[in-house]
């Protein structure tokens, strides 16, 4: 098999791809792990800062699917690549834009419902801190008002 033939066939995985692995990882962070991991594009200490920064965003900061970064900034952020790189197909960039409706509609959905925050704590968590005006309000994980203090 000469060089070019088995350039060819080292590069037919979708991995070998660096956008398509990053959008992987901006998309649906499982896939784009296994694709970081799996790719010789990327350095060691790359493959341990995404993994890290996948953990602390989605697990630590509380970040899921129908959160309202995620929704948008990441998944268009993803979008945006696929559309710009020259090596990726404008239908494998359709697909993936194919999701997004549905991602908005969940994030909707999710929000209508009161299961999404964006101010207050993580994990359901309600308690916080609220100014308002001269006065201060303190939430516990109920959301109930459990003390103020007006100036």
């Amino acid at each position: 098999m000469s060089e070019e033939a088995a350039s060819v066939e080292s590069k037919s995985n979708w991995y070998d791809s660096k956008t398509l692995v990053i959008a992987w990882v901006l998309v649906f962070f499982p896939v784009g792990l296994y694709g970081v991991w799996k790719s010789d594009d990327f350095i060691r200490n790359v493959k341990f800062g995404a993994s890290v920064a996948c953990v602390i965003g989605f697990f630590g900061l509380g970040i899921n699917f129908v959160h309202p970064l995620y929704v948008f900034v990441m998944y268009p952020t993803a979008l945006f690549l696929l559309w710009r790189a020259p090596e990726i197909s404008k239908k494998l960039t359709v697909r993936f834009a194919m999701g997004f409706p549905i991602i908005l509609i969940l994030a909707l959905f999710a929000a209508g419902n009161g299961q999404t925050s964006v101010e207050g704590g993580t994990g359901g968590s309600c308690s916080a801190v609220i100014t308002q005006g001269n006065c201060t309000y303190y939430r516990d994980d109920n959301c109930n008002v459990i003390g103020s203090s007006c100036s």
